[in-house]
């Protein structure tokens, strides 16, 4: 690596290479625009948050990627994310490690500063050796042909502005009390996607529709996967008439732009997914977000008062237990005292609820992207220790098991884009 520099963007240069780099990796995609608009506009992004390489020789930047800070919601609890966003090398200086290298760099900074989770969108087969896997549900593939829905729409329809934020942070209200993990978006991240976020691959087009009592609102892509007309964002609690009227407008508007078919990229859970299931819609496999615990005893620490309520509301109210999380090359150990849960930092002598959990399935497991039961199908190394062993006959594996179901139930999350 001596013929190479790891280190992070500092002015306008670094951003006007990093954008040339891009556009030239990503060709025709205009990613080096989305990456100066980023770093321009984006709330809390800037230069500093760009990990690159460069060459001894000329100060070539050849290699980087950026860190776009996210919050997450965990049933209320706001968890510190960091998204590895648009990372792209050279073709000439790939195979020298130096994505990885950066990588140690972007690793040690989120341990410092505290974050719980670091999260990809990017392309399989390769982030899992870094410590990623999938682990939140992402691209839904609801798709709905036009041949069966309304076509009239009677609704006033516009396109959002700025005096709609208020609005929209109001239905944000509602996707957040719906999911257990959920994205939170402020004012200033509306203001960035209904502005200068118009001008990435990202655009959007948002549109408000108003009847005599209320009005609601659909957020379309301009460009992503597929053929039809995607849409990525829809009021969710809309009466039936109202969601008929979003089929219509949809409708509509795939006729005019002349899609195919529409696609609704929304969580299974959404009432218009719902709706469009009844006019014939059909579901395809979707893709993830790849995800990374920075610190699994921090996590379990900051989500406490999430373990503690599912405690509380079932058959292990007011348990005193001990409990190893068992990772086969690690241990977390955990003491339920009166019901209320705590990391401990010592084994104790007996564990009374001993569940192994291969390392690559905990995000899985702890995000609640699958029940144990479901894994345990593809990975019988994931299981309750009794349901093989049977080492204490007062705790058997069916309470094992269940114990396992009221600290990591399956979860309906969704991440709404926050650009």
């Amino acid at each position: 690596m001596s013929n190479y520099i790891q280190t992070k963007a500092q002015n306008k240069e670094d951003l006007k290479q990093l954008s040339f780099l891009f556009d030239k990796i990503f060709a025709p995609e205009k990613v080096g625009q989305l990456a100066n608009t980023l770093t321009r506009y984006f709330p809390n992004l800037n230069y500093n948050n760009w990990y690159i390489s460069k060459t001894n020789i000329d100060d070539e930047i050849v290699s980087g990627f950026v860190k776009i800070p996210w919050t997450w919601l965990f049933n209320g609890i706001e968890l510190k994310v960091a998204e590895l966003g648009i990372a792209g090398t050279e073709e000439t200086h790939r195979g020298k490690g130096l994505f990885k290298h950066n990588h140690q760099l972007f690793n040690d900074d989120l341990l410092e500063n505290s974050y719980d989770l670091a999260v990809i969108q990017g392309i399989p087969g390769i982030y899992h050796r870094l410590g990623y896997y999938y682990a939140l549900p992402m691209e839904h593939h609801t798709e709905l042909p036009l041949t069966s829905l309304p076509s009239n729409c009677n609704s006033k329809i516009r396109s959002a502005n700025e005096n709609d934020i208020d609005f929209l942070l109001e239905e944000d209200k509602y996707y957040h009390r719906k999911h257990a993990i959920s994205a939170v978006r402020t004012k200033d991240h509306w203001h960035y996607i209904l502005d200068k976020g118009q001008t990435t691959d990202y655009a959007t087009k948002i549109y408000i529709l108003e009847d005599e009592t209320d009005k609601y609102y659909v957020r379309i892509l301009e460009a992503g996967f597929g053929q039809g007309l995607i849409v990525s964002e829809a009021s969710d609690n809309c009466s039936s008439d109202q969601l008929n009227e979003l089929l219509a407008f949809l409708n509509q508007e795939a006729v005019h732009l002349k899609k195919p078919y529409i696609r609704l990229n929304l969580p299974n859970s959404h009432s218009l997914v719902k709706k469009a299931m009844l006019h014939g819609a059909t579901t395809r496999p979707s893709y993830g977000w790849q995800i990374k615990i920075i610190d699994i005893k921090s996590l379990i620490n900051k989500l406490k008062p999430v373990f503690d309520q599912r405690i509380k509301y079932s058959e292990f109210a007011g348990l005193n237990a001990t409990i190893t999380l068992d990772f086969y090359q690690s241990q977390v150990h955990l003491a339920l005292i009166n019901g209320k849960l705590n990391v401990v930092d010592e084994e104790a002598k007996h564990t009374d609820y001993h569940m192994s959990i291969p390392e690559d399935l905990l995000p899985l497991i702890i995000l609640g992207h699958r029940s144990w039961q479901e894994l345990q199908f593809v990975r019988p190394d994931l299981f309750p220790a009794d349901q093989f062993l049977r080492m204490d006959a007062h705790h058997p594996s069916e309470l094992t098991g269940e114990l396992m179901s009221v600290l990591f139930p399956k979860l309906d999350n969704w991440i709404y884009c926050e650009y």
